[in-house]
This record gives structure tokens, sequence and C-alpha cells, in this order.
């Protein structure tokens, strides 16, 4: 494979767009041409090697129905004049576009899911058309194995799992010393990461561990709403929401735990991250099996039910109160690092890729 291109909503922030980031890293530095188009006109949150080049189908923050004929007619044209091996189309608000327009091209499209298939695409149209036309994609690429057994057989014998990159270059070395008496989460701000749950539990906590305080870092259509929660429970005052930080890991490094309190997720790399630090995690044991893919319950994290505030400030009452067995699991946690290193998990993305243009 020498020319790839992968076909995106915005590199805003956020884990899909980081697997996309790590990738291009990873494959540029293999001499392959790469070319990242963008449905909406925003400069990447993630910094992207030199030679690969950035287009964007329109120059809007988002991509209104009314235009997506004339973005997509745009890619088509130019999957014509570029003539790629292969297009990667990633996540799912994508996947479906890049399909039906490129149909007849001659250039093959993989579609990678990202989230709960079984709730992603949120549109009803687009979950139709997902049936429709996902058959005429070449190939498929699932987070986990509950992602991958939504779909027929036909397509998932044309599919793969595969974990998502991490690069080790950027988790800061592990903290030594004691540990700031701070829980932190991060992520979207948005009804899926179910922030609300976070803030009520920790707001039980608090009660009994004043030293304490929360700090969720992200941007999202939810942040007032969390805030006045805080403020309704009597714990604005210890509940913090900076924003989004290109130094996130070095800001939650020393943190005491983190906590992921999603009703639903991929893979998410937000938590893969907070392992690779060697922080103590807390995470809600969601669909569709990314967490439990990657923490062993009092081995290298806490699992917790959805939806469970008892269960949550359970976790986070016994990690606080027991910091040798915290320390333990955090040591455990950072051994990620191994499975999940960007070059070997990026040569596989690589690989199957490459199988698929050779069929």
């Amino acid at each position: 494979m020498k020319k790839l291109m992968v076909v995106t909503h915005k590199m805003s922030g956020g884990g899909c767009e980081r697997v996309i980031a790590q990738l291009l890293n990873c494959f540029a530095r293999d001499g392959i041409d790469c070319t990242l188009v963008t449905e909406c006109g925003v400069p990447s949150f993630y910094d992207l090697p030199e030679s690969v080049r950035q287009i964007y189908l329109t120059f809007d923050d988002t991509l209104k129905s009314t235009g997506i004929f004339r973005a997509y007619r745009k890619l088509r044209k130019l999957v014509k004049q570029e003539k790629p091996d292969a297009v990667l189309a990633l996540p799912e608000k994508v996947n479906v576009w890049t399909v039906l327009f490129l149909l007849g091209t001659g250039v093959p499209v993989v579609v990678s899911e990202r989230n709960d298939p079984h709730r992603h695409p949120e549109n009803r149209i687009k979950r139709i058309l997902r049936k429709l036309v996902y058959p005429f994609a070449k190939g498929f690429i699932f987070q986990t194995q509950d992602a991958a057994d939504y779909f027929p057989k036909s397509i998932r014998k044309r599919g793969v799992v595969l974990d998502n990159p991490l690069d080790t270059s950027r988790i800061p070395a592990p903290h030594e010393g004691v540990r700031r008496k701070v829980i932190c989460a991060a992520g979207r701000l948005h009804e899926q990461k179910n922030f609300n749950l976070l803030i009520r539990a920790f707001a039980r906590f608090y009660k009994t561990h004043h030293a304490y305080s929360l700090e969720i870092y992200g941007e999202g259509p939810e942040k007032n709403d969390l805030m006045k929660t805080a403020s309704s429970l009597g714990v604005a005052a210890a509940v913090h929401l900076p924003g989004q930080s290109k130094t996130l890991l070095e800001d939650i490094n020393d943190s005491e735990m983190f906590v992921l309190s999603s009703d639903y997720e991929g893979m998410p790399n937000v938590l893969i991250e907070a392992m690779a630090c060697g922080l103590c995690c807390i995470a809600t044991d969601c669909p569709i099996g990314g967490v439990r893919s990657l923490i062993e319950h009092g081995e290298n994290g806490l699992l917790i039910p959805i939806r469970n505030e008892r269960a949550l400030l359970a976790a986070m009452t016994e990690v606080a109160d027991n910091p040798t067995l915290a320390k333990q699991i955090g040591f455990r946690a950072a051994q990620i690092q191994e499975r999940l290193d960007e070059v070997v998990v990026a040569a596989k993305w690589r690989k199957y890729l490459e199988t698929v243009v050779d069929r």
C-alpha cells in the first residue's frame, strides 16, 4: 500500500481523532503517502506529520444535511484524481456517505466502527442506510468482538477486531511520591459519558472525604448542566471543569484516581492513556465490551455496572481508603503500554488494509 486516504468528520479532539492522528504518524513514518479528508474545515487538535495533506470538504464547523451531496461529490472527484490504494473511513457518521458516494470508483473502502453500533449512528436514517450500503464496503475494522457480532456474518467474515494504538512517547514518566487528592475524568461533556453520575457519586463521597476535588476535562453541550448539578449538591467549589487540554496526561498524572462513567463506549482512548500513566482507574463495564477488554477487575482496574451510583461511590471510597491497593492496581495498569504500543498496533492496521487492497 503506497497511498492511503483517511476520511473523517473533523479533527477537533476526541478518541477517534486521536487514533487517526497516531495511525497517520505511523503510516507516514513507513513512507505511505497519506491524505486526511475532513467534512469540516476545522484545524486538527492533534499534531500531524508535515507530509500528511489535510483537505476540507467544507469550511464550516459542522456539515449540515443540505451540504452532504456537495461535500461528498467533492470527495468522489478527489478520489478519482488521487487514486489512493484504499480509503479508510471513520467514525460512523462518515462511513455511510463515504461508501455510498465512492461506489463505482474502483477504490476499496474500509470502514471502522468506533462506538456501540446499537446506538451509533444516532440518526435513524443513517442506521437504515448503513444496513443498505455496508455490504458494498471492502473491509471492516471493529474495536471489540461484541461490536462485530452486531453485524451479519457476511460482514463479519470480511472484518477484523483491532486495538487502538497508544502513542507511548506521550506517556509521562510515572509519578513518584504522594498523589494529589484528585479524582479526574475526561471526555466530551455529553450524556453518553454520564458525568452527572460521577458528580452525584462524588457529592456523596465528599461528605466523608473533604480533602478531595473532582476534575473533569473536556468540552460539550452539558457543561452548564454539570455545573448546575454540582451547585445543587453543594460541591461546586470542589468540582472543576477546565475544558480541553493539550497537556491532559501531564495534568492528570499525579491524580489519585481516574473515573470513566460512560453508559456506552467503543474502546476509550482516555481510559487507555490513564491506565498507561499508572493511574488507578474505575470504569463502567459498558457496552460494547471495550472497557472489559482493557480491565481485569481488581487486577489493573475496577469495573462497576453502568448507571450505578452506589457502586461508583463504593469504588472511589475503596481506592481512597486503601492507597496500597490503588498503587498496586496502577502499577499493573501501566503494563497496557506493552499490548497497545502504536508501532505494533499500527502494523496490524496496515497489514489488514493491505489484505483488502490485494483482494
